[in-house]
């Protein structure tokens, strides 16, 4: 069972940028949201394989849910960018 706000994450890609973790996946975001593309970033974002389900950004850390993969692909290169620098 997973804890209250986290949902499995299906990795789709994964990139490392400075030693920070980028992912682009799929999963079931329950927050009565069709949202089913995430972008997540962090190095420990994804312990034990669960992501949260609901939008949170910083600079170090965070995850962003879309409906369409277009947006979410475009969000995984700017996580990238903006890690870089």
């Amino acid at each position: 069972m997973n804890p209250c706000g986290t949902t499995q994450a299906h990795i789709l890609e994964k990139t490392q940028v400075h030693g920070v973790s980028v992912y682009f996946g799929t999963g079931v975001n329950p927050a009565n949201s069709p949202a089913q593309f995430f972008v997540a970033w962090g190095r420990e974002i994804l312990a034990g394989g669960l992501v949260h389900t609901y939008n949170s950004r910083c600079s170090e850390e965070g995850c962003l849910w879309f409906v369409e993969e277009d947006e979410a692909e475009i969000a995984y290169a700017e996580v990238q960018t903006s890690l870089r620098g």
